[in-house]
């Protein structure tokens, strides 16, 4: 789902050298980090308003020279022929003094060309500054991933503490005193006698582990909701005795152990619980089984043949979010209720759901639609040469609010507004493929910016780095035509779409941002499409859980689809779109695979230069609906 400041990613292992932080590290060393960060990105955030106004001063300056050069010209003009019309009188008379006529003209002459260098020098100027600006930008934002991958050591840092807080040992001193029952042995009322002596020794040495710990108001609030106990290591009777009235009394000595599962961590601290998942449970989570793919709670021995028609050809049915192809279509299903959607361009969709009760036979009629996108459409255009173009969606039009709804954006997310699609578009439903691009590359032998001059950045050490050898081809990690097209700039992507719209007939472009984040909300309000919190391996980003997190992309929609039908509008690469918002009309939105979370949230904007290409930065195209 940036120009994002010339990051880019590294070739190498990126996730561990831009942004890792030392193991040795305490909680209190991140945080002074993160507050130093903090204010250097402040102070940058000044730098760069003070330069984007010098900038345009010096555009200003720029305009006011240009206007005085026409004034200029005339006043020289003028004067030329003033001074043709000294001479003309010059041959009647010569006694005649024309010298203040020529001094007027090579007056004229002076000032028009000190004009014309002025010109020269503050263009100049104007464009060394728009590349400072640039380059602040660019630093701006390489800053900001920096603090926010510094945030992410942060609370897994906080979460190694509070573990290894919770799981220290002591010894617990412990007297009981308690009257035996009438038909209890003493055996059995000195037993009972020891294990309530145990028990209070535990409530004891627990509530004393919430009490030292170094964020104790946190995890005392979160107590009842957590699993944290303690375990009994050992214990010994130092004294014990019994009076003559049936009391028993016992006193203790009670070695115990915290224990706390490590995602119970995240519970206490009210994190979110990516920060206390192992490797290993990733790669379980990751790995769904069948019925969880099906969406279906059901005993699967129990299966129905669904049989289903209908009066078009080439539809497309899905069942249950998946695609089966076209109809006549005969499948198996478990029992149980199945959502079903039947598709084809130019026509109204179906959609039902389906309880599975018995063997069924379903007929479908689809009604043709004019000149009108359907909700959720599949289009993919035939180019000239019967090539496939990118498979699309269309998405309905429709009113939304814009912006940082939650409130913990960065201050360009604001204010929020509410905006209004007026007409239905289509967009690819992935971002562009290698695949994708490789078509357009070998039919119009189109040379991307990178492959001209300077290649393509990767981001290292938290700074973007250029290298001559990396492009769309080759973008420095392992990639197969299912991977997003990177290392292109916007110029590139234009190409790209000006080509579609060349071969296809119909009319594509880059979608402005209001479209982008309207199509990857798909109706919510939350940071992400599933939720305000970023979650376990739902996608691709940095610190996100995922095998390609911090190492590369991903081939597209390897992450579920959003409720437009839209795959990776969050992370895995930041995505080119226009705005009139941005002083290059350049704007990158969703994140990437080597940015922190909170950059991968909807609204989330990185104005860029659309020269910038990296290895991070691909993009989608939009269709516009026939008139």
């Amino acid at each position: 789902m940036n120009r994002l400041v010339h990051l880019a990613v590294a070739v190498t292992l990126l996730t561990c050298s831009g942004f890792a932080v030392s193991a040795s590290l305490t909680v209190a060393e991140i945080e002074q980090q993160i507050e130093q960060k903090q204010s250097e990105f402040d102070n940058y955030n000044k730098n760069l308003d003070i330069e984007i106004n010098a900038s345009r001063t010096l555009e200003q300056e720029l305009a006011k020279l240009r206007n005085s050069s026409a004034k200029l010209e005339q006043e020289r003009l003028r004067a030329l022929n003033e001074m043709n019309l000294a001479y003309e009188k010059l041959v009647e008379d010569p006694s005649l003094n024309i010298d203040s006529a020529r001094k007027a003209y090579s007056s004229a002459v002076k000032a028009h060309k000190d004009n014309k260098d002025a010109i020269t020098q503050k263009y100049n100027e104007w464009q060394t500054q728009l590349n400072k600006v640039e380059h602040v930008r660019l630093a701006k934002h390489s800053l900001l991933n920096k603090l926010e991958g510094l945030k992410e050591q942060y609370n897994t840092a906080r979460v190694d503490r509070l573990y290894r807080e919770f799981g220290r040992q002591d010894t617990i001193l412990v007297s009981h005193q308690l009257t035996c029952d009438r038909e209890e042995t003493i055996a059995k009322c000195m037993e009972r006698g020891k294990n309530l002596a145990k028990q209070k020794a535990s409530k004891r040495f627990l509530d004393e582990v919430y009490e030292g710990l170094t964020e104790s108001v946190e995890a005392k609030q979160h107590r009842p909701y957590s699993d944290g106990y303690v375990q009994i290591v050992r214990s010994e009777v130092t004294n014990n005795s019994f009076s003559g009235l049936g009391d028993f009394s016992v006193s203790m000595a009670v070695e115990i152990k915290g224990t706390l599962k490590r995602n119970e961590g995240c519970a206490l601290l009210g994190l979110d619980r990516r920060y206390c998942v192992s490797q290993e449970q990733v790669a379980q989570i990751a790995e769904p089984d069948s019925s969880q793919l099906l969406n279906v709670s059901t005993d699967e021995s129990v299966m129905y043949e669904l049989t289903l028609r209908s009066n078009v050809y080439d539809d497309e049915v899905f069942i249950d979010g998946v695609s089966y192809g076209s109809t006549k279509l005969q499948i198996m299903l478990p029992a149980g209720k199945h959502d079903i959607e039947v598709v084809k361009r130019g026509y109204q969709s179906h959609v039902q759901t389906l309880d599975m009760t018995q063997s069924t036979t379903l007929k479908v009629d689809l009604e043709r639609t004019q000149y009108a996108f359907n909700k959720g459409e599949k289009i993919q255009d035939i180019l000239a040469g019967d090539i496939a173009g990118p498979n699309l969606v269309v998405v309905s039009a429709g009113t939304f609010r814009m912006g940082d709804l939650s409130g913990v954006g960065l201050d360009n997310e604001r204010p929020v507004a509410t905006k209004e699609i007026i007409e239905s578009f289509g967009i690819s439903e992935t971002e562009i493929t290698v695949a994708d691009f490789n078509k357009f590359v070998e039919q119009t032998s189109y040379v991307t910016d990178a492959e001209k001059d300077r290649g393509c950045a990767y981001y290292e050490g938290g700074e973007p780095v250029w290298r001559a050898q990396l492009n769309w081809r080759a973008p420095g990690f392992a990639q197969s035509n299912t991977h997003p097209a990177v290392c292109l700039s916007m110029k590139d992507a234009q190409a790209y779409v000006d080509w579609l719209t060349e071969k296809s007939g119909n009319s594509y472009r880059l979608p402005t941002e209001v479209e982008w984040e309207y199509a990857a909300r798909a109706g919510k309000e939350s940071d992400f499409w599933w939720g305000d919190s970023i979650g376990i391996d739902n996608a691709n980003c940095g610190w996100c859980g995922s095998q390609w997190s911090n190492v590369s992309s991903a081939p597209v929609a390897s992450f579920k689809r959003n409720g437009f039908g839209l795959y990776d509008t969050a992370g895995n690469v930041w995505e080119w779109t226009t705005s009139d918002n941005s002083q290059n009309g350049a704007v990158v939105r969703g994140g990437a695979w080597n940015f922190a979370p909170r950059l991968a949230r909807v609204s989330t904007r990185m104005e860029m230069d659309p020269a910038f290409r990296s290895n991070y930065i691909g993009f989608r195209v939009l269709r516009e609906q026939q008139k």
